[in-house]
């Protein structure tokens, strides 16, 4: 192998190595001085770096603060493998049947290490449309109804273990806490879905249902969102019941 290929595999290496940096603290961002400490690198190269990831569209720079989060094209990628998600591919039309008996928008979540992601939405014909997240984002399980409904239906165990490692992470969700948490989860439990808001997004509800297959295994997490002077809890009550009864419709099938 020559010295140039060598050069440019060692180049790759350390520049893929960045980029996973930035993704673990994406939700914060990271300072040039943040990526030299956590890789051990010099100035110089973390910036060249920094600037080969920033022109291919793998990270971004707020001028603000200078601090670097993961770049549009790693969202389009996270939309490209959810799109070819089977498991998005198989429960669209049950997100469909969702959004239009309940006229609001609907997400499909699956747990991914510690974070829900999303692999499927669907919007309603009501003329506001709360499309709290997109295709591909992720956050940490609980912040959103469909991973607030899972981690209800998980043991206790598993729960406190996602409550408690993501606890700091939570807290950048209008403070966001571990009993505010367990409170909802509590009334999950109680009443068959999860309700929350205004967390993830100002002024929106979204109501959970944990999604299963036939043997009871979690699957992940259907909600619908709206804004919150239309989620009123007459209205939590009844797209509660029409998630359920679609899930079990296409179950039966």
């Amino acid at each position: 192998m020559g010295l140039d290929v060598m050069t440019e595999s060692s180049s790759i290496q350390k520049a893929l190595r960045v980029l996973k940096t930035v993704q673990r603290h994406h939700e914060e961002g990271l300072r040039l001085t943040d990526v030299c400490r956590e890789q051990g690198l010099e100035k110089p190269t973390a910036l060249r770096l920094l600037r080969e990831l920033l022109a291919q569209g793998l990270v971004a720079r707020d001028a603000r603060s200078k601090k670097y989060y993961l770049g549009d094209y790693c969202r389009k990628l996270g939309e490209s493998l959810a799109a070819q998600s089977s498991l998005s591919v198989r429960y669209g039309p049950l997100l469909r049947r969702i959004s239009d008996r309940t006229e609001d928008a609907s997400f499909l979540v699956i747990l991914q290490d510690l974070d829900t992601l999303c692999i499927g939405r669907e919007v309603g014909a009501y003329p506001i449309q709360a499309l709290a997240i997109p295709v591909g984002n992720r956050q940490p399980i609980g912040v959103g109804a469909g991973g607030l409904a899972m981690l209800a239906s998980f043991d206790d165990d598993v729960t406190e273990h996602y409550l408690k490692v993501n606890r700091a992470r939570f807290l950048k969700y209008k403070s966001l806490t571990l009993e505010q948490l367990r409170m909802r989860i509590a009334r999950a439990r109680k009443r068959g879905y999860a309700v929350i808001g205004s967390h993830a997004v100002s002024k929106v509800t979204g109501v959970g249902v944990t999604l299963m297959n036939k043997e009871g295994d979690v699957l992940g997490g259907i909600s619908v969102a709206a804004l919150d002077n239309r989620m009123t809890q007459k209205r939590q009550e009844a797209v509660a019941q029409i998630i359920r009864e679609e899930m079990n419709r296409f179950l039966d099938k």
